[in-house]
């Protein structure tokens, strides 16, 4: 597709050129709005590039190049440059990295919203709609925002996007950034989003924000060369290789990669035409000069300075500069300078033209400088010594005297060698393909010389040479958006006729005429249907909708023609006669036909008033032809409207890209494409906008009198467009045209009112190929043509003077038509020449069609034209004269006059006749119909409110009902998916607390354990069994251990108040003989709740700190501390012992009953959702089923019509079709379709009569019959019609099943994976209830088994049961019953544990446990660490314990944990067995603490990893459930907002559409039927209660 849109477009629809094209031409239009409001001045853009500049210098002397000078200055201009960007500041932590990349992030996005929502409101703007205020603040403000980013954003933002995207863990901000991985993934998301934008940007800005006019004040005016493009490639890659090379290995190379791209820069910008603002383009020259002295300086230093850097090459550096940039600004300048010695014909390449016209654009623009002018002078000279032309302006500015002060005619003349020029490089065949030289002279032409066609055409010209550039077509669509504007400012300033709408008017016209066409068509399908036996009803639905929906859009596209034009008689008669012939609307018809009516009376009073004619562009009768000006198409008609065929007798579809020239006569057609031409390259013309009078020609090939005015079209949409408002003249009688030959006299071209006079079109034809033309000039006006064959009056005077003389303005000539003298000429004619061929039937013919009474008619001839063929370049040439002549019959005014009134007295009699006839007949209809007519208006009114109530239908009830159903289904269905999910977070919660609460409980005995065992050495150690020196290390841990099992204790109260609180159940209200040591050394029981003894137990423990081991060993039992020991072993190791157990069990069992309860739950939710989609399922399917029941019900209403009067409809729309819409149809083809239907009318008439006749006859019971059986056929076809299979309620229904099975099979699904994951829970926590009660087991294993041994080898007692086989019992059991738990399948959140379960279970338990090298676990174990040596030995290093734990007891843990447990247990029962003293069993007893230093450690790692997965399965579980919910929300809202409620929607509309559809039935036809008419009343009525 074309720029210039001077093109047919090639493209299809949808195709990926067209999308380039839409895409290209969209960021074209914004680019250039954004150009036309720009805010940047030449000072502000210069301040952009310094600072740009400072960025760049900044990389060469980065602080990462360790080579240059070490110099204090050197450092303070680094510390000043880095903050004009980012490279510095990114490396000062991951807090500024962020804040400057979602910053930078910011800005792009700020920035392409402005920029894309400024684009889709400028594509929205309608025809001619201005753009608002605010839009043009925001291009104002992306002007200034593109110019900044382009500049001194462009490296910051580059540096840190690409920082982002290649992220470097060694630096300060990648290290905590964590790259490619976590939240990096999401930063690096954004800065790809951000470079694209920037990217995006850069590119668009750099590529399109110029402006090639000389004259525009934009401050980088002028060609863009190629650097541009080096340097937004600069900007990428300096950040990139600074980023790549943070380490400083790379700073050799990368200096030289930059004093390359320096290089490049400058290099690109030398081989290329400078700027139309020197400044500017030298400022940049200078800013790059300076980069790439720096760079230089950094190479010499590298390379050359091999010592330690010293501050000579900075002083280099700086002084320097001045002499690099001066030198460099005289390479440059002296290519302008070198560009102005050659001729044109001289230049090599497009880059020295480029040159030459630049250097000669400045030279012209400011020759007023004296030294400017002496330059321009000698440019002068030069072209005009080797100037070939003759008209060309160079010999006009020699002969000026350029001393004094420069006239107006002398810049043009200047502008005119400008233009001489330029059309001298642009034809040489070096640079014919060069797209930019013609828009330039299209800038010239427009601007300077005002020419703007020709500019235009040069534009088309540069778009269609091979080599144009994405630039090119920018230019282009800019600078005739340019044009344009100027031309929509001069129409306005002119206050002239509106073309534009006009024109706009007459393609929508069009437009409309296609849609009532289809419409038309659409409803004769429709009736078409339904006059078959057996309609589809289905197909009936679906045609109505579509007959209402074009029905609608035909009412928009009117309305929107009457808001241009609300006078236009052929819109409204045409727009009447489909409502009244197709919509049968009678309402809107009679409203119309008024205005219709009023609007004629107007036009026919203006007329008899003899007020001012209308004018031509406002008349109704006016063609309105529109022609293409473009290059390669000039003349083609673009549109047409439909007046051409009832004027000229041309179809406009024939006139359709052909040449206009087709309606003008011969002679000028021949001329006016060289007439347009000659227009649009002057762009001077005498006629545009100017009525004036034409011969057209019409399809017969007559001439035909017209009034024309051509106007330019200002609208470039398709290109140049020329609009000709052409009126034919109203025939006067005795007034013929024609137009001869003025030197053969032969007859070219007559009017059909020659046709009176015997001549026609046709035998002129026929004779114009003949040597001797009989249809001369001389033999039709024979005296006149003796004058001019009289060889006395071959003189040198003008033709026209010979045979015309001069009245006033006009040349005339009065003479006499020998029409007799005429015949016989063409009888002599005939007989001689095509007699010969075709016998005497020509003969016979052409007597036959001449015959009648000629004789000699008086005329006055006027010339009104003289033309004369034209060359080449447009000048008259010889050999022939065309004149132009009216011919006015000297008619009897007196006789025409009498003639006039007795015509008129006739019509006034006949009219009077009529009148009073109609007065009679009116008055006897008046006295018989007055009841009648009181009825009729009755109905007329029921009629209109019927059709007014179907078209204004409300909402039906079972809509309202399907949707509050839809309503309560959507909120059931959301309700139980929270309730489900609650319940499933809940559960989470409560197997959480569950896990805590046991893993807590069972820790609490397991501390007392600990308590016990350590004040029972404390105990020992008084009497010497264990060194004195450990007291403290059992003190501290006693210490330790009872703050531990304080916090227990309070967590343990905190777990008891929420069970409690959820269950009502008390935990701990049982009392407990706790048992107390008196003074006398008697004890005593006392019951106590379980709370208060455990904390008297803490306190007992707790005294222990700060007792001697003297007090220890208190015989008498009199000391606190003998009380407190009494305390703690007795009741820790039965009664809190036994009570800790209990209660652990009770919190156990809690919680895996609340868990087992969730199933229920979820089973309730399962039943109610189930139940719930059930109901609505059967109490939707009902609904449903009545809605189609009645939209069938309402479409089989159409069954009651009869195929009459359906054929009757279809005739009308027939008629409507041929009339209205094929109107290009011949008067004999109007005469052939009027006489059938004059007697169909005839014969309806006496049908009628007949039945009148019938009716009074006595064969009155033969039309009743005849009615009768007429009902039964129509109540046959109308039951046809609704029991007729069709519609879409089938799949409905099944739709709406099949969406509710999958609700159903997705509550069901949720509930399976419900009852999975609280069985999944249980098996949770029975596995974690056995593997808390291992520790806590195997040291009371341990411990009894030390208790045994103080007393002697004897067994503690309690509730009969031998404490000792007890917890050796429970070993095996409890082992048995973990191990049983693996039989059983576990979420793939515990595969980690698992795994490290049955390593440290079956295999070396040293090799996997990881708390040797972690004294966290230690710890943990509640095993206190010294700094000295002690029992324990646990100051030995990681490899130390290693080594021990592999030898520990003949390496027992390299067997398995399991197996060392059970070893534990047997050695303990061993002990017993084999007691013999106490000391000797406490020797021994030490390797069983040996073995209890590693295996519970291992406990304890073996949990964390436990809770570990444990805690990872609960997030995994809920956020499969969140997403789930989520998921499944997204579900319902999909099927029951988009598809379901669309659907229903959908459904309204289809009855609601239904419904009116009955009002495509004719008024008079509902009045016709009763059944029919109390049918719709019916549902009128229901509609009306509704809106009640």
């Amino acid at each position: 597709m074309s720029i210039m849109n001077h093109k047919k477009s090639q493209l299809e629809k949808g195709t990926s050129q067209e999308m380039e094209y839409k895409f290209k031409i969209s960021l074209f239009n914004i680019m250039h709005n954004i150009i036309q409001n720009n805010l940047c001045n030449t000072l502000i853009y210069c301040v952009l590039l310094s600072i740009e500049n400072l960025q760049l210098m900044y990389y060469p002397i980065h602080p990462v190049i360790d080579f240059l000078w070490d110099n204090k200055g050197l450092n303070y201009f680094r510390i000043i440059l880095r903050y004009f960007q980012y490279n510095y500041l990114i490396d000062q932590g991951v807090t500024i990295f962020i804040i400057l990349l979602y910053i930078s992030f910011g800005v792009m996005v700020i920035i392409g919203v402005i920029f894309f929502t400024s684009q889709y409101q400028l594509s929205q703007l309608k025809y001619q709609e201005q753009q608002s205020g605010m839009l043009i603040f925001t291009f104002k403000l992306l002007s200034l925002l593109l110019i900044i980013l382009n500049t001194v954003l462009a490296l910051p933002f580059y540096n840190i996007f690409l920082a982002t995207i290649y992220c470097r863990s060694d630096s300060a901000a990648g290290a905590d950034l964590g790259c490619y991985e976590g939240i990096h993934i999401l930063h690096m998301i954004v800065a790809i989003i951000g470079i694209v934008l920037l990217i995006f940007f850069h590119f668009s800005t750099t590529l399109l924000y110029f402006d090639l006019n000389p004259k525009s004040k934009f401050p980088f005016n002028g060609y863009q060369s190629d650097a541009e493009y080096a340097r937004m490639l600069f900007k990428f890659v300096t950040p990139f290789l600074i980023i790549f090379n943070a380490p400083g290995t790379y700073n050799s190379e990368m200096v030289v990669l930059f004093g390359v791209g320096d290089l490049i820069l400058l290099f690109s910008r030398y081989n290329y035409p400078t700027g139309y603002n020197n400044f500017i383009h030298f400022y940049k020259i200078t800013l790059e000069l300076i980069v790439l002295w720096i760079n230089i300086c950094v190479i010499i230093t590298d390379f050359l300075d091999t010592g330690a850097p010293d501050d000579m090459g900075l002083l280099y550096l700086f002084v320097l500069i001045p002499c690099v940039v001066f030198g460099g600004l005289y390479a440059f300048k002296n290519i302008l300078k070198e560009s102005m010695t050659f001729s044109i014909k001289n230049l090599k390449n497009e880059e020295e033209a480029d040159n030459y016209l630049n250097t000669l654009i400045q030279l012209i623009l400011d020759r007023q400088s004296p030294n400017t002018k002496i330059k321009l002078m000698g440019v002068l000279k030069l072209h005009y010594v080797n100037c070939t032309k003759t008209g060309c302006a160079c010999k006009q500015l020699i002969s000026y005297d350029h001393k004094k002060e420069e006239s107006i005619k002398e810049h043009e003349t200047w502008m005119k060698l400008l233009a001489s020029i330029l059309d001298d490089i642009i034809t040489d065949e070096k640079f014919k393909e060069n797209a930019r030289f013609k828009i330039f002279y299209s800038y010239l032409c427009n601007d300077e010389l005002k020419n703007k066609y020709n500019a235009l055409h040069y534009m088309m010209k540069a778009e269609d040479t091979k080599n144009h550039t994405l630039r090119d077509e920018f230019c282009l669509f800019r600078f005739k958006q340019h044009i344009e504007s100027e031309m929509q400012e001069d129409s306005e300033k002119a206050q002239d006729i509106d073309v534009n709408s006009i024109v706009f008017f007459q393609n929508q016209l069009v437009v409309l005429t296609n849609m009532i066409q289809k419409s038309a068509e659409s409803h004769l399908e429709f009736w078409r249907e339904l006059q078959e036996d057996h309609p589809n009803i289905l197909k009936l639905q679906n045609i109505g909708l579509k007959v209402l929906h074009q029905i609608d859009l035909c009412d928009e596209g009117y309305q929107e023609l009457v808001e241009i034009n609300n006078n236009n008689l052929n819109l409204l008669e045409f727009y009447n006669a489909y409502l009244s012939m197709v919509v049968h609307d009678k309402e809107q018809h009679e409203q119309l036909s008024q205005q219709i009516s009023q609007i004629k009376k107007t036009i026919y009073q203006r007329k008899q008033g003899g007020g001012q004619e209308s004018k031509i562009t406002e008349s109704q009768e006016t063609i309105i032809i529109t022609m293409s000006g473009n290059v390669g198409s000039i003349g083609i008609v673009a549109s047409c409207n439909n007046e051409i065929q009832k004027s000229l007798g041309y179809p406009a579809s024939e006139l359709f890209e052909q040449n206009v020239s087709k309606i003008m006569p011969k002679i000028i057609g021949d001329q006016h494409n060289q007439l347009v031409e000659n227009y649009m390259r002057t762009s001077n013309s005498n006629i545009i906008g100017l009525e004036r009078f034409v011969l057209a020609q019409n399809s017969q090939q007559y001439l035909v009198p017209c009034k024309l005015m051509i106007k330019v079209l200002p609208n470039l949409e398709k290109g140049i467009l020329l609009v000709g408002f052409l009126k034919p003249l109203e025939k006067l009688p005795g007034t013929h045209y024609m137009i001869y030959d003025g030197i053969s006299q032969q007859i070219l071209n007559v009017s059909e009112s020659m046709k009176d006079l015997g001549i026609r079109v046709e035998d002129i034809a026929t004779t114009s190929a003949q040597e001797q033309p009989i249809y001369t000039f001389g033999n039709l006006f024979k005296e006149l043509g003796d004058v001019l064959n009289n060889t006395l009056n071959q003189n040198d005077q003008p033709l026209k003077n010979q045979v015309y003389k001069l009245e006033g303005d006009i040349y005339t000539a009065e003479t006499i038509i020998d029409v007799q003298l005429f015949k016989q000429l063409l009888q002599s004619n005939i007989h001689d020449s095509d007699n010969k061929k075709m016998g005497g039937s020509v003969k016979d013919s052409a007597v036959m069609n001449y015959s009648g009474d000629f004789k000699k008619v008086k005329v006055k001839l006027e010339l009104i034209e003289e033309r004369f063929p034209l060359t080449d370049d447009g000048q008259p040439a010889g050999g022939s004269i065309y004149h132009t002549i009216v011919i006015r019959e000297d008619i009897d005014q007196e006789k025409v006059n009498y003639g006039k009134s007795l015509i008129k007295q006739r019509l006034d009699e006949s009219k009077h006749q009529i009148n009073q006839q109609q007065s009679i007949d009116e008055e006897e209809d008046k006295q018989k119909n007055f009841q009648s007519s009181v009825d009729d208006q009755e109905e007329n009114k029921q009629t209109k409110d019927i059709r007014s109530a179907l078209e204004q239908s409300k909402t039906p009830r079972q809509i309202i009902y399907l949707r509050y159903l839809t309503l309560i289904l959507f909120l059931s269905t959301l309700a139980l998916s929270i309730s489900k999910l609650v319940l499933a977070l809940q559960q989470s919660i409560l197997v959480d607390e569950g896990v805590s609460a046991v893993r807590q409980a069972h820790r609490r005995h397991s501390l007392m354990a600990d308590i016990n065992l350590y004040s029972r050495y404390l105990h020992l150690t008084s009497f010497g069994n264990y060194a004195s020196s450990l007291e403290g290390a059992f003190k501290a841990n006693i210490s330790v251990l009872v703050d531990k099992l304080q916090v227990i204790q309070f967590d343990m109260i905190e777990f008891r108040i929420k069970v409690e609180s959820r269950s009502g159940l008390q935990i701990d209200d049982d009392q407990y003989d706790v048992v107390f040591l008196l003074s006398n050394n008697e004890t005593k029981t006392y019951g106590n709740i379980f709370n208060d003894a455990v904390f008297a137990y803490i306190t007992s423990a707790s005294s222990f700190k700060k007792a001697t081991l003297s007090q220890f060993n208190d015989t008498s039992n009199s000391s606190s501390v003998s009380k407190n020991l009494f305390y703690v072993v007795e009741n820790g190791l039965d009664v809190l012992r036994n009570g800790s157990e209990r209660i652990a069990d009770k919190f156990y069992n809690f919680y895996y009953d609340q868990v087992d309860a969730q199933t229920s739950n979820a089973i309730i939710i399962l039943i109610a959702a189930l139940v719930i989609i059930v109901i609505c399922e059967i109490v939707y399917v009902p609904i449903f089923m009545s809605i189609f029941k009645e939209r069938k019900r309402l479409i089989s209403y159409f069954g009651m019509i009869t195929n009459d009067d359906i054929k009757n409809l279809i005739d009308q729309g027939d008629k409507f079709i041929l009339d209205h819409i094929t109107k290009f149809k011949s008067s004999d083809d109007i005469n052939q379709i009027e006489q059938p239907q004059q007697q169909h009318i005839i014969e309806s008439s006496l049908n009628q009569d007949q039945s009148q006749d019938i009716a009074d006859s006595p064969k009155q019971k033969v039309e009743i019959d005849q009615r009768k059986s007429l009902f039964d056929q129509t109540k046959e076809k109308h039951q046809r019609i609704y029991e007729s299979k069709g519609g879409t309620h089938y799949f409905l229904i099944f739709s709406f099943i099949f969406i509710g099975s999958l609700l159903m099979i997705e509550y069901i699904v949720m509930y399976v994976l419900e009852d999975q994951s609280i069985s999944d829970a249980k098996l949770i926590l029975d596995h974690y209830l056995y593997i808390s009660r291992r520790a806590s087991i195997i040291k009371y294993n341990i411990l009894f088994t030390l208790e045994a041994l103080v007393n002697d080898g004897q067994p503690r007692v309690y509730m009969e049961n031998d404490l000792s086989k007890y917890y050796n019992q429970k070993v095996y059991s409890n082992e048995q019953d973990l191990f049983k738990t693996l039989t059983y399948t576990y979420p793939s959140s515990f595969d980690d544990y698992f795994a490290f379960f049955n390593d440290i279970n079956f295999l070396n338990v040293c090799e996997h446990i990881t708390w040797i090298n972690t004294l966290d676990l230690i710890t943990q174990s509640f095993i206190f660490v010294d700094s000295t040596d002690n029992f324990t030995n646990y100051t030995f290093s990681s490899s130390e314990l290693n080594q021990e734990c592999n030898q520990v007891k003949g390496g027992l843990l390299t067997k398995g944990l399991r197996d060392a447990i059970f070893l534990v247990s047997l050695g303990n029962n061993e002990l017993l067995a084999t007691y013999s003293n106490l000391q000797e069993s406490l020797n021994a007893f030490q390797i069983q603490e040996l073995l209890r230093k590693y295996i519970l450690p291992t406990f304890w790692e073996n949990n964390n990893i436990f809770q570990t997965c444990f805690y990872n399965f609960l997030d995994i579980r809920d956020q499969v459930q969140i997403y789930n919910f989520v998921g499944f929300v997204g579900f319902l809202i999909l099927v029951f907002f988009f598809l379901w409620i669309s659907y229903i929607a959908k459904v309204q509309a289809g009855i609601q559409q239904s419904m009116r559809m009955l009002t495509l039935i004719p008024d008079d036809l509902i009045d016709k039927y009763t059944k029919l008419k109390e049918a719709i009343e019916y549902h009128v009525l229901g509609i009306r209660q509704q809106q009640q």
